[in-house]
């Protein structure tokens, strides 16, 4: 089937195409347009060819094509006209129309042939278009055309420099495994590492994160790019996660299972306004930043040269002081039952006050402790303050009460990591009935995950499978682990109201848990209708500004006391 769009306005010249079109042979079906509004909309769906009138009714046929990119449509276009005239004929031909007929030339097989040969024509300009455009190994966009869509983006006046962020990302390691297993190997874990971030910037999209669609493209070696225009309300930083996360999925070659991190750098366009160029340079710069933090991560440019050097080994320095010191303070976030409003748990999170900087937000200080090997004394610090805390709390509890504290991999995978919780439990006096460790999905992506949560399991704690849905798990999976909690991600709950997309996954997700018979807990609700809608999914448990930022211990005891009566 070939759909043919005609655009003419005489209703007897219209009727012999189509007679000359079903005499030709081919199945083709044909789409009759005339009035100028009626064509605008047609040529922009799909369409195979277009024969195009050049008398139409106050303008012609050249004069349409005028503001329009012919090599954008989706199909090639044939002029026809009443009578030959030769400088028509070239002015369609540099206007980028495949061909020219006259209408006592449109016989059933010289427009055939001449469809056929503007489809072939169009098509073999389209590969060359594409080719041009994209990177051969990757298929992103390749770097010139990624510049010059970059530059039109930071000149639009509707795009919000405060919230567009380019995203420069180096491969780590990518000449060690180019060495060790061949340029075939390496080639396939770029090609991997650029599907993932494709995919994941997609997933993303779809939740509502961007207010456009991201430019990803490849600019040479294990060099990728971003483009990214957020929603005001995702954090730059949640992004930067995601996508670190998704350069940790291994991929198979030479025989091995190679994992290709990457380093991240992140610059603001309001930190180069209206200079590509200097854009890309400071992402870059952020980007070796993120390097000489320890790979794997990423950092985000806030400032120039020495002085922003110098403060982010200021940052590490004191972090490690204050974790010795025990000068960081967890806040309780309530987490609630959806339908009666019931106290059912809390997370514990770190917060820390510098004592010239004031408040260092977590999303600071977290990607620090993760890259300068001091996440395995944070994590440990931030249990041993949970455990003082339900202690004290225990007389008081509500039934069924779990604190929460999330886990990172590196302390789970730590040896006799388990075996010391077990004895922390009972130097504290608290029920492994109380605790509830959250984990990543990232963590399933090692070899011990599954043996180090049955162990956990057979404890008595509770597992949370924190931000499902994100990154790497699978139905299959969960049903083998004991994992009994899920918690839907922030950035599904906050576009969840205005994105169908996002309410569905969160409606699959609750589903998912129930059906597995798991706890559901979604985090980040901040409005009512957020709560009616989880609600209506048959969501349990909620936690977020909608309840409270936060408690310290004393106003969170003092929580606890008014629900006990006392």
């Amino acid at each position: 089937m070939v759909d043919v769009l005609l655009i003419d306005d005489n209703a007897d010249d219209a009727q012999l195409i189509q007679r000359q079109l079903a005499l030709a042979g081919a199945d083709y079906k044909v789409t009759i347009v005339s009035e100028r509004d009626a064509v605008e909309a047609a040529l922009e769906r799909h369409f195979d060819v277009c024969l195009l009138d050049f008398f139409l009714p106050g303008y012609n046929g050249l004069e349409l094509l005028q503001d329009i990119s012919v090599e954008e449509l989706p199909g090639p276009v044939i002029l026809l006209t009443g009578a030959h005239d030769e400088r028509l004929d070239a002015a369609a031909l540099e206007r980028g129309i495949a061909d020219f007929l006259t209408k006592d030339e449109a016989a059933s097989a010289v427009l055939d042939r001449s469809i056929r040969y503007a489809r072939h024509q169009h098509a073999s300009r389209q590969t060359l278009r594409y080719q041009s455009r994209h990177d051969d190994l990757t298929g992103l966009l390749n770097r010139p055309i990624f510049m010059q869509r970059l530059e039109a983006l930071i000149a639009h006046p509707e795009t919000d420099l405060d919230t567009t962020h380019l995203a420069y990302l180096d491969l780590d390691g990518l000449k060690t495994i180019n060495d060790n297993w061949g340029h075939d190997t390496g080639d396939r874990v770029l090609r991997h590492a650029a599907a993932r971030l494709h995919t994941t910037l997609s997933e993303l999209a779809d939740s509502g994160a961007f207010v456009a669609e991201p430019l990803v493209a490849r600019f040479g070696g294990g060099v990728l790019a971003a483009a990214l225009r957020c929603d005001a309300e995702t954090p730059i930083a949640r992004i930067a996660e995601r996508m670190v996360d998704a350069m940790r999925e291994p991929v198979a070659g030479g025989g091995a299972r190679i994992v290709a991190t990457a380093s991240i750098g992140i610059a603001c366009a309001n930190q180069a306004p209206g200079n590509v160029h200097d854009l890309v340079r400071l992402a870059d710069q952020a980007m070796y930043s993120a390097k000489h933090a320890g790979r794997d991560t990423y950092w985000c440019h806030e400032g120039g040269g020495e002085s922003y050097t110098r403060l982010r080994a200021t940052l590490e320095t004191d972090l490690r002081q204050a974790i010795a010191d025990q000068a960081l303070y967890q806040i309780y976030e309530p987490q609630i039952a959806v339908g009666s409003g019931a106290l059912i748990g809390a997370e514990a999170l770190a917060r820390w006050v510098h004592p010239t900087l004031g408040n260092v937000a977590p999303n600071t200080f977290m990607p620090i402790a993760h890259v300068c090997g001091l996440i395995r004394p944070l994590t440990h610090w931030s249990l041993s303050a949970a455990l003082q805390s339900l202690a004290h709390w225990q007389p008081n509890l509500p039934s069924g009460f779990r604190l929460a504290v999330n886990i990172a991999p590196a302390q789970l995978l730590a040896p006799g990591f388990v075996e010391n919780l077990g004895q922390m439990l009972t130097e504290h006096g608290v029920s492994p009935q109380h605790l509830r460790l959250e984990i990543t999905e990232n963590f399933f992506t090692y070899e011990q995950a599954t043996s180090k949560l049955q162990a956990l399991g057979e404890m008595g704690l509770s597992l949370a499978l924190d931000d499902f849905g994100t990154g790497y798990s699978s139905l299959a999976r969960l049903s083998r682990l004991p994992i009994d909690t899920l918690k839907i991600d922030l950035s599904f709950v906050h576009q969840m109201v205005r994105n169908t997309r996002s309410a569905a996954l969160a409606k699959t997700i609750v589903s998912i848990g129930k059906d597995l018979g798991m706890t559901v807990i979604a985090e980040g609700i901040e409005t009512q209708d957020q709560a009616d809608m989880l609600q209506g999914f048959g969501c349990e448990g909620a936690q977020g500004f909608l309840y409270s930022r936060g408690d310290d211990q004393a106003s969170f005891s003092q929580r606890l006391r008014a629900l006990a009566g006392e």
